[in-house]
């Protein structure tokens, strides 16, 4: 890991060139006209096979800055465990908490997490496109590189969907509007409609079939680059969004079998110090050395910009004394700190995002956000045999002590619990969600695939305007940024949002 670290801080800069290269500079474009911007740069580009290498690292440059700057962020503000510092926190993330989000808002949400998703798209476009030249060049890189593609255009389109169309289930056949679903390089001024949820989906499942296939066991290198286990678990996750339990079960099981779950001894540190203790649970989390922003600059209680995300105080409640869990909702602070910091004695913080102070290397000072763990499996499994034809809540029960029993430092069999139909398994389902998946991204896309009500508790932000949203509910998704709009005459806007004065 060491060695990594100092391999990207080598190619850092090479790669910042780079996303420039590949995704141009959109302006008010759609971006649909991104690819055209210095096309015969890009061609020589990807003439040179060391621009091929590069391609792979800087489409995880940019996975990493549509995932920890926007899509984890944007579920967790607009669910039920966080509260919001009003007076610290920026216009659109007030904007997201009280539902109030507008298409003419450009400073953050609703563009920029579309920008960026699509940068994604761009990106890997290109990669599919040129890759294949160097196959008989180097077929094992092209191979990898194409799965990387595949994988990363996948995971943004999955990732738009969830963010501006409704859940899966929202209508019988998924044929409501997702959003647009680019799987080539577009032509100069080519205008394109969103498509249905369904063709989002498919496509999405098409691609993680392909990089399944490019993405052999033996190329596994680590946890902090797409592998075949990442589009597994991406697999796992979209089908249990689709409510397919049987291949939901089927995908979770094979990284449960995989991956252990890490120690109740290294948990916390799994978090806060992952350049020495990345996970064994780890399938695949970004890299966050010589990041900046991201969840680390919103969660942290002594940055000097003022910490902006913050636990809902009883959100404490769900958890027992003794799980490792509830420790990563206070900040303690350390030694190294100043009299100051320590006065104050603890804070209410989201540690999962907060990197320990204490360690003294600068390169690994450093917050490497999960896209997949193990635990996310066990807890995906667990839901897939409640709720498929088998319903086997015995083993449901089975995974959920896994995690609680991992959590509390126990024996497994000494974990008992209460229920005795699929409902109030759900419900311990839920409960296990939060707790083991709490500000990683999850919480309102579980709360609108459930078809469950938003709720916010007595102890959230008395400056909130929302504390009940109840499903259906328009404003569970993003509108379409006006920006957008006016540039792809194609482009139809969200049920319920209406087009700026």
């Amino acid at each position: 890991m060491h060695e990594q670290m100092k391999t990207i801080r080598h190619i850092s800069v090479k790669i910042a060139a780079l996303l420039l290269i590949l995704s141009g500079a959109s302006g008010c474009n759609s971006f649909l006209n991104v690819e055209v911007i210095g096309k015969s740069t890009i061609d020589s580009f990807f003439k040179d096979i060391d621009g091929l290498k590069l391609a792979g690292e800087g489409l995880h440059a940019t996975i990493y800055d549509f995932y920890d700057d926007y899509y984890v962020r944007y579920p967790e503000i607009m669910g039920d465990l966080l509260n919001v510092n009003v007076v610290n926190a920026d216009e659109g993330t007030y904007l997201l908490f009280n539902y109030s989000m507008k298409p003419d808002y450009n400073a953050s949400y609703p563009y920029n997490i579309w920008k960026s998703g699509y940068v994604i798209c761009t990106n890997a476009n290109n990669i599919i496109e040129y890759a294949p030249q160097h196959r008989e060049e180097d077929p094992d890189l092209v191979n990898k590189v194409m799965g990387y593609a595949y994988f990363a255009r996948a995971l943004a389109h999955f990732g738009l969907c969830n963010c501006y169309g409704q859940p899966y289930n929202f209508t019988p056949d998924a044929s409501h509007k997702g959003v647009i679903a680019i799987d080539h390089i577009p032509g100069s001024g080519e205008m394109l409609p969103r498509n249905s949820v369904k063709e989002v989906y498919e496509l999405v499942i098409s691609d993680l079939e392909k990089a399944c296939s490019l993405l052999r066991d033996e190329y596994y290198s680590d946890c902090y680059h797409i592998s075949k286990y990442a589009c597994e678990a991406l697999l796992a996750r979209v089908y249990l969004y689709m409510e397919d339990w049987e291949k939901a079960e089927e995908y979770s099981k094979k990284l449960i079998d995989r991956f252990p779950l890490s120690p109740a001894d290294e948990y916390v540190n799994m978090f806060r110090y992952p350049v020495k203790y990345p996970g064994k649970e780890t399938i695949l989390r970004m890299n966050g050395y010589n990041k900046t922003s991201g969840m680390n600059s919103q969660c942290d209680p002594v940055r000097s910009n003022g910490q902006k995300l913050l636990p809902d105080p009883s959100f404490s409640n769900l958890f027992d004394m003794d799980d490792v869990r509830k420790s990563l909702l206070t900040y303690i602070p350390e030694d190294c700190e100043s009299d100051e910091v320590k006065s104050k004695g603890s804070y209410p913080a989201i540690c999962k995002h907060v990197f320990l102070k204490s360690i003294s290397n600068d390169m690994e000072q450093c917050c490497s956000p999960f896209v997949f763990r193990v635990s996310e499996m066990y807890l995906i499994h667990a839901e897939a045999l409640c709720k498929g034809s088998r319903h086997d809540l015995n083993g449901a029960a089975d995974d959920l002590k896994a995690l609680i029993s991992r959590a509390r430092g126990v024996d497994r069999n000494s974990i008992s619990l209460s229920f005795s139909n699929a409902e109030e398994m759900c419900g311990l389902i839920d409960r296990e969600r939060k707790r083991e998946l709490c500000y990683e991204g999850h919480r309102l896309f579980d709360i609108i695939r459930c078809k469950k009500d938003l709720q916010r508790s007595s102890t959230s932000n008395a400056q909130s305007d929302v504390k009940t949203v109840k499903y259906p509910d328009y404003r569970f998704i993003l509108p379409i940024a006006q920006m957008e709009m006016q540039a792809n005459e194609q482009m139809t806007q969200n049920d319920g949002y209406t087009p700026a004065d």
